[in-house]
Order: structure tokens, then sequence, then C-alpha cells
């Protein structure tokens, strides 16, 4: 048997500290190593009740006597954290409970030892502490934890991301339905970010559209990386998913109320060159003509100048009501949308239009079916469908009966018109960047072109919130494509 000097050595070794004490003269003997903690102090009262007031902490004394009268009655089993006062004057955590007897027999000694626990406890408290932080952080931020274990095809969402998605707290996401927590529109690019990431180790940072079990439709901000085994294999990847739909609405908005702005003021800007050297030119040529007058000898010559002026009047009125057509595209902004069939606009521009048509020959397709009609301020149709439909019948492919081919659709949850023909093209290389500028013409077949009807369209499409953009290959044909 160990003897109390070997007892004690061994414990110490372990920070254990242990009382004994005699069940029937309740006589306590501290060990060395718990003198020494407590500070070896000179004791002239009961060992106990010195212990009681001046080292065990006020919150535990009460409890400490209950257990340990139970211990002297009875030989009760116990286990007890407590905090007690040391030599330094600082109060530190212990675990205290009873060495339990191998036999069952009668004893007279009863062992009550002491084990630090300090360092347990503030390691307990920090991680506490930490995710009490934590959580707080992700509630307030809308951000949550996930993990996928690549191994054995499960997933795992944390309280925070279950809120994210409006899911039960104790719902199981299955792996092979991971893509219906996701926006059809990004299926591409959430599964090309994990196949890298799982196959290569490559982190990602995503934004993009999620759905919740309320079919709610909000932007998150996605963040994965690799998790590695002993031998460097991917084995999982972890992250954070974050609430951002607020924020990115407000930023989409933002940036279409920008692109808005900018786009008014490069209209504005092509505007006022238009209207500073076109009609420059008309009233340099009216003044010139005027001076001539001044200088002319003969009834002859300014009845030649007349008739000139005659023609610079004209070019000016012309232009005049070219111009006066662009800023009612500001001024139509004020009617209101109503709903429209993309089949009647398209009866009433064709019938306005129906002797350039038979002339020409020219075969008009139109497929409204997936698309019938859209909420669009009626002239704005009329007029983009009559500009798009006559340019591709002037620009037609010489020899070959123009058809052109009109069609609606919606993608992505965006409306779309699309007109194609089968004309002479166009060199975007050469002319994409002058597309949709005033007076730009890029074929001289046709004397009634005066290039006003595509900066007249593109001005109108985006008045209203849309975009055009075209295609186009020579010899071939040009598509139009017009997102509403």
């Amino acid at each position: 048997m160990l003897s109390d000097l070997q007892l004690n050595s061994i414990l110490q070794d372990f920070d254990i500290a242990y009382w004994k004490i005699n069940l029937f003269s309740k006589e306590i003997s501290w060990s060395d190593h718990f003198s020494n903690l407590v500070g070896d102090p000179k004791i002239e009262e009961d060992r106990f009740e010195f212990f009681i007031n001046h080292i065990l902490h006020p919150d535990y004394r009460y409890d400490f006597r209950i257990h340990f009268e139970k211990l002297i009655a009875d030989d009760e089993t116990f286990k007890f954290e407590i905090k007690l006062k040391l030599g330094n004057g600082k109060y530190r955590w212990f675990e205290c409970k009873n060495l339990k007897s191998k036999d069952n027999s009668f004893r007279e000694t009863a062992v009550l030892l002491f084990v630090n626990i300090h360092q347990t406890k503030r390691d307990q408290y920090t991680i506490e502490e930490n995710f009490f932080y934590y959580r707080e952080t992700a509630e307030m931020t809308s951000t949550g934890g996930w993990y996928v274990d690549t191994i054995n095809k499960n997933i795992y969402w944390d309280d925070v991301t279950k809120k994210i998605l409006d899911c039960p707290r104790d719902f199981q996401p299955a792996y092979e339905k991971r893509e219906s927590f996701y926006a059809e529109e990004h299926h591409n690019r959430m599964k090309s970010a994990f196949d890298k990431c799982e196959n290569f180790g490559i982190p990602f940072k995503l934004e993009l559209k999620m759905i919740s079990f309320q079919n709610r439709e909000y932007w998150v901000r996605l963040t994965g990386k690799p998790v590695y085994d002993d031998d460097q294999q991917v084995i999982g990847i972890r992250g954070v998913l974050q609430n951002i739909d607020e924020n990115k609405n407000n930023e989409l908005n933002l940036q279409n109320s920008l692109d808005i702005i900018a786009s008014q003021n490069s209209r504005l800007f092509n505007f006022a060159h238009i209207v500073s050297h076109h009609l420059r030119s008309h009233s340099s040529n009216l003044s010139l003509i005027v001076e001539l007058l001044r200088e002319a000898k003969t009834d002859r010559d300014k009845l030649d100048l007349l008739a000139n002026v005659d023609d610079v009047a004209g070019n000016l009125d012309s232009a005049i009501s070219r111009l006066n057509n662009i800023v009612s595209v500001q001024s139509s902004l004020k009617k209101k949308r109503v709903k429209i069939k993309f089949e009647e606009a398209l009866e009433i521009v064709l019938a306005s239009i129906s002797s350039l048509i038979n002339r020409e020959n020219a075969k008009i397709v139109a497929e409204f079916q997936d698309l019938k009609e859209i909420s669009y301020i009626p002239e704005y149709l009329e007029s983009i469908l009559l500009n798009l439909i006559t340019n591709a019948i002037r620009y037609k492919q010489p020899g070959r009966k123009p058809v052109i081919f009109i069609q609606t659709y919606i993608e992505n949850e965006k409306e779309f018109l699309e007109i194609s023909d089968n004309g002479m093209g166009i060199d975007l290389d050469e002319y994409g960047d002058k597309m949709f500028g005033m007076y730009r013409t890029f074929h001289h077949t046709s004397q009634e072109a005066k290039g006003i009807g595509l900066f007249i369209t593109k001005n109108q499409v985006e008045a209203l919130g849309g975009a055009i953009s075209v295609s186009s290959t020579l010899d071939i044909g040009t598509t139009f494509k017009i997102k509403f």
C-alpha cells in the first residue's frame, strides 16, 4: 500500500490535493500539496470551519456543508465544482470528489480529492464566450456556416443558415438536391465553383441567388474553402453564407440609376453635338446665300440664289422635324404603360408600310406564342417595329427576296424581342461602336436612309429601362435583340 508521502507525491504531479477524514472523530488532515496551495495558513480554529470561512468561496459554502455532512453520516459519494482561495489571494476552480473504496466493507477513513480544473474551466468559458459572440455576430450580419462532406456526400448547415433559408432546425439537406436551393440561372456558376474546389482545392466567393423553403428568392454571398486530410486530399468544403439581399438590390438599383443617368447624359451630349453641328451647317449655308444675294448684280443671279434658299430651308425644316422626333421620346415618357399585344402592334406597322412590303416582295414571319403581350408605351413599340422592319427591307441583299423573322420570348424572367433578316449585314468590326449614332448609315444603296432610325430606337428602348444589341454577318443577315 502507498504511504501518505508517496500518494501525495504522485497526486501533486497531477495538481491534485486531498483530505483524509476520520469518519468517527471527524478529524481532517490536509495533504502537503493542499496546504501549499492555500498558503500554509496558521489555523487556530476547527480546520473544517477555517476552510469554510477563509478558503471556500462564499457561493459554495452551504452546498459544501450539505455534501460533507452526508459523506460523514452515510459515506455518500459526491462530485462538486467549487472555487478555492489560494495562497496568492486569487480564487481558482477545483473539482471536489470523494475517493471511492474498492469494496463496500466498513471504513474508518474517507478521502476527499481536490482536482485543479481552473484551466479547463477557463477554456470552457472562453469557448462559450467565443460561441456567444459568434452566434450574436452571425445573427446580426445574417451569416451562417455550412460544411459539405465530399467523401460521404453529406451537407451540414448551422442554425443561422437554416434560418436564412427559412427551413426547420431539424432539417437535413440532401446532397443530391443541393442545386434546388439555388436560382436556376446560377446553377452552372454554383456547380462549377464547388467542382473546382473539390477537385483542385480552389476556394471561391460568389454572389448569387438562392431559393428558400418559402420559394423566396434572395441574394447571398457564398464563400467556400477546401478541407484537407493528412494526405492533403480534399475531403470536404466549408464556408459561410451571408444574406446580402437588401444591399444587393440597393446596389443593383443604384447601378441601374447610374446607367440610366449615364445613358441620358450620353444622349444629351449626342443631341447637343447634333444641334450645334448639323443645324450650324444649315444656318451657315443660309447666311452664305443671304450674303451672295446682297452682292448679286443681276436679277438672274438673284433668282438662282433664291432657289438655293428654298433647298436650304427645306433641309433645315427636315432636320428640325427629326430633332423634334428625338425630343418627343423624352416627353412620351409621361405616358402610362398599357398592355399591348405584339400581334396588334405589328398589324398597325405592316399596314402603314404595306406599299414598301409589296414593292420589295418582302416576307414577314412572326412568332409570339412564348410572349404574346407586354406592358409598354404603344407608340414606342410601334416605332421600334417600324424602324427595324423598314431597315431590314431597305438593306436587303441584292437578288435575294427579303425575309424578316420576328419573335418574342422570356429568358431568365426577362422579356425579349428579336428581329432577324437575311439582308446585307453590317461589318460590326468597323461600325459596331457607331451602330446607334445619329445620322449614321452603313450602306449607300438606299437613298431613303437618313441615319436617324436606330438612334431613335435605342433612345426609346433605353428610356424605358431596356437594352438593345445587334449581331450581324456580312451578306448573311442581321439580328436586333431587345431586352425590355
